[in-house]
């Protein structure tokens, strides 16, 4: 699946007023008539889905062409009687899919390689270490990442998805009978064997690197395939995460190495130096869950904290600075995140931010998962004074959670925040841009405090 780009619309004249970045990838363009967006013989057409949507409740889905020969998804929903203010639409690159619309596509398959896709494997996965023998041969997986792709892709799109077609048919081939193949997303894949040794694992996975490197010619490109594999034993009763992590750092650690490299336990104190490159599996496990929630919800919704947006706290915002209401800014920022991540796991930052989420909104009402480990709160009607005493409760707050993080002067997770007042006249961004400025002084004065800022004054408060 390609991008998706989220876009608000006026409700009247079907105008962008707000995109995300992935619009002008996708659309070649953000700004005037979304039917404009589209192929000339498809506007018509989606003119009329639009108006059709306005006013009604619920979200409908349009099928459409688009410059570069793309086929799109339009799920629209009208949110005009909502702080978004107007009709959201998530436009989904759904090419990939096209040739699959008589219906022979599963839930389970990758659609471009016909292999099984990362739902498919990681139920596999599981299934594999319940039934891990504790001893002698067992199933042992393989992560193989295409070396420097992106000069593949540089020739096109179709040359590069028919090199992942030719690769995973080569790869196909190579493990039949003694196991499971998949692509995991973008240019990389997994085996599976389900009865072997490290030293057969390795021998295997040269002879798979051997196969996949035989030359592809796509028209008149030629492509030599290189591929790096990091490989791990499964554990009966291991956690699939700590496994996936486990191969994850093999593959890591293969990428610098002259062939595939196999899981030990050293190898976890190699990537302390580079924890950075760690991130990128919990990253693509959240991804997945992220796919199954509903498209139009992702418009406004915040699928891991359940709070509104980046995209909703713009439109907010815009729609405040329209009407020329007096609002204060609260930017709240997690502190020491990174370090709690690494040393209490992902799927314990994932609940941490739901937490904290809450804990902001139970003491402010309306707020944002505004990025990252960032929230954003917009206070109506609500000087300067009063957004400091609200941003003080908000750090008394976290702090009464009493999330454990060991690596904090107070020993639990806490939060900086940074408070403005909107300005007359102000643009949106420079009251963002304020705000954040002063988020950096409290990070600077030492965390775990408020620091607003009013007539070019900061005010530290808290901590």
């Amino acid at each position: 699946m390609g991008d998706a780009a989220v876009l608000v619309l006026d409700a009247g004249d079907l105008g962008v007023r707000w995109a995300s970045p992935a619009a002008e990838r996708l659309l070649g363009g953000a700004s005037g008539p979304l039917t404009g967006l589209v192929a000339a013989e498809d506007a018509p057409v989606v003119g009329a889905f639009l108006r059709s949507v306005v006013g009604r409740q619920g979200a409908s889905r349009c099928t459409c062409a688009v410059p570069a020969d793309r086929r799109v998804d339009l799920i629209a929903r009208d949110l005009s009687d909502t702080e978004v203010g107007g009709v959201a639409v998530v436009a989904l690159d759904v090419t990939g899919w096209a040739a699959l619309a008589d219906g022979s596509h599963r839930p389970d398959t990758d659609p471009l390689t016909g292999l099984a896709n990362r739902t498919g494997i990681l139920r596999r996965l599981e299934q594999a270490i319940r039934d891990a023998p504790a001893q002698g041969p067992g199933p042992v997986l393989l992560f193989l990442d295409l070396d420097r792709f992106k000069a593949v892709n540089r020739h096109g799109q179709d040359v590069g998805d028919e090199v992942l077609r030719v690769v995973a048919a080569r790869l196909d081939a190579m493990v039949d009978g003694r196991g499971s193949t998949a692509r995991s997303g973008g240019d990389e894949f997994v085996v599976l064997l389900d009865r072997t040794t490290e030293d057969a694992a390795v021998e295997a996975a040269g002879q798979i690197a051997a196969a996949i490197g035989t030359p592809v010619r796509v028209g008149d490109v030629l492509v030599t395939p290189t591929v790096s594999v990091g490989i791990a034993r499964l554990h009966g009763g291991q956690r699939l995460d700590d496994l996936l992590c486990q191969v994850d750092l093999a593959l890591f650690r293969a990428k610098s190495a002259a062939g595939p490299v196999v899981y030990r336990p050293e190898l976890d104190d190699w990537v302390l130096a580079r924890k950075h490159e760690t991130q990128r599996l919990a990253e693509r496990l959240e991804q997945l869950h992220l796919e199954n929630q509903a498209l139009a919800e992702a418009a406004t919704i915040d699928q891991r904290t359940g709070l509104p947006n980046a995209a909703a706290f713009d439109a907010d915002q815009a729609r405040r600075h329209r009407a020329g209401e007096r609002y204060s800014l609260l930017i709240v920022d997690i502190d020491w995140f990174h370090s709690y991540n690494n040393h209490y796991r992902y799927l314990a930052g994932h609940e941490a931010l739901r937490a904290v989420g809450e804990a902001i909104r139970r003491t402010a009402g309306r707020c944002f998962r505004y990025g990252g480990e960032e929230f954003a709160v917009l206070l109506t009607a609500t000087g300067y004074r009063d957004a400091v005493d609200v941003g003080e409760r908000i750090r008394e707050a976290v702090q009464r959670l009493g999330i454990e993080h060991r690596a904090t002067p107070t020993g639990v997770v806490t939060v900086s925040v940074g408070v403005v007042e909107a300005a007359p006249g102000a643009l949106p961004t420079d009251v963002v841009e304020r705000a954040n400025v002063a988020l950096l002084q409290a990070k600077d004065a030492g965390r775990n405090r408020v620091v607003g800022f009013r007539g070019g004054c900061p005010l530290r408060v808290g901590g």
